[in-house]
């Protein structure tokens, strides 16, 4: 970071105009030249630049990079502790702050802005972390080349976590093809992950494998366990159900302190079985994922899913009684997809029409949240239903939709 730099970021901090702070100091020809480098001011106008913004001639003028290696590797843990043990991130944080939050840099300031980016991503509202997102962003100027790959990484997990998938493999990617990035398994898996999401499995497979390599090199077998779950997840896509079913057993076999991927690994194994038209194991495991559910609200996409197949199959007692489950836990804990998806099912048990209430709430709801499954699924529910009515011209539409949606699979 540079005087004009710094100038720069201390009149945005305080939404100033070029020409507010430099009246009755210098020209605003001359101040601007400031801020891009292209003069250096003597002491006077320096002296009369840090009055006007209520700091000291000393702290202007220094400009030393307080982003430091040392800096760096702190913020690097508190990120790997904000996926492992929120309570000590959160104390690593206020450690940190207590020591930064004071400082005039704007590198700084970026790295704290990052960091709770980072935290919003992990626990916060769609609002917050939009919020956060807007000011990391309006501090990239001040990055360099120590800041930078944080940056992506955690813009690239924002893009991820809002469906821009493309932007986020544009970050990734630059991450993955860095000399002297530390985090390369990390990245690769979260290329993976990416890539998954786009439903193009062949990278998936292939940035999973190096991952996976990088994770058995450092000996991170926890990390390895998440990638034979993936590994699953991939071949389930590719409708090799018996593939999927034998690594969701390898992770089975080794996950006993860890319910949290229990629940997923019972839950897809459930979803593979049910593919594989074996019914009774399909609810055996889905039983089993609600069992080793920690929290209530948890296992409210395996509610889901149970009265979906009871619906399928005419079971109308147990999918009822799956409906009226998980549409009260949706509403004690204000899960506003999960009472849509839930009411759709009860107007289907009911054996009422469901077509304006998809059209006008359910699939509306999944555009706005990037529900690519769901608008899949209920676009094909009114193509179905507008064929049987002999609207033809609407089903030919919703059908072509459901074509786009998977046509434009990267």
């Amino acid at each position: 970071m540079d005087l004009g730099q710094k100038l720069k970021y201390l009149r945005n901090k305080q939404h100033s105009t070029q020409h507010e702070i430099v009246e009755g100091i210098c020209s605003v020809s001359y101040y601007s030249k400031i801020e891009t480098g292209n003069v250096v001011p003597n002491e006077e106008i320096l002296q009369l630049l840090a009055e006007r913004f209520g700091i000291s001639f000393e702290d202007l003028v220094q400009i030393d990079d307080v982003v430091n290696d040392k800096v760096i590797q702190r913020v690097e843990y508190i990120y790997q502790l904000i996926k492992e043990n929120m309570p000590a991130a959160e104390e690593a944080y206020q450690s940190f702050l207590k020591e930064f939050e004071k400082s005039s840099d704007p590198g700084m300031r970026l790295l704290i802005s990052l960091i709770e980016l980072r935290f919003a991503l992990r626990a916060s509202t769609i609002e917050e972390v939009e919020r956060k997102f807007q000011e990391a962003e309006s501090l990239q100027d001040y990055s360099n080349m120590k800041i930078m790959p944080l940056f992506n990484r955690v813009c690239g997990l924002y893009y991820y976590k809002t469906g821009n998938y493309d932007a986020a493999l544009e970050l990734y990617l630059g991450l993955a093809n860095a000399l002297n990035f530390p985090y390369k398994a990390d990245i690769h898996y979260e290329i993976s992950l990416t890539y998954n999401r786009k439903d193009n499995i062949y990278k998936s497979i292939q940035h999973l494998e190096i991952a996976l390599d990088k994770y058995l090199q450092e000996m991170n077998y926890d990390q390895c366990t998440v990638c034979y779950f993936l590994l699953g997840i991939n071949y389930f896509k590719m409708g090799n159900y018996d593939e999927a079913i034998d690594y969701y057993f390898r992770v089975e076999k080794v996950i006993n302190n860890n319910r949290d991927l229990q629940r997923k690994v019972y839950h897809n194994l459930g979803l593979a079985y049910e593919k594989k038209k074996d019914l009774n194991k399909a609810i055996y495991y889905y039983q089993e994922s609600l069992s080793a559910s920690m929290e209530e609200q948890h296992g409210l996409k395996t509610i889901l899913t149970l009265a979906e197949l009871y619906l399928r199959i005419e079971n109308k007692e147990e999918a009822s009684q799956h409906i009226t489950k998980g549409a009260a836990l949706a509403d004690k804990y204000s899960m506003e997809e999960y009472k849509i998806k839930f009411y759709v099912l009860q107007l289907q048990l009911n054996g009422d029409c469901v077509a304006t209430y998809l059209e006008t709430v359910a699939i509306p709801f999944c555009e706005e949240n990037n529900d690519r499954e769901f608008l899949i699924h209920y676009n094909v529910m009114l193509s179905d239903y507008y064929s049987q009515n002999k609207q033809y011209k609407q089903a030919y539409f919703k059908i072509k939709n459901v074509l786009d949606m998977k046509g434009g699979i990267g």
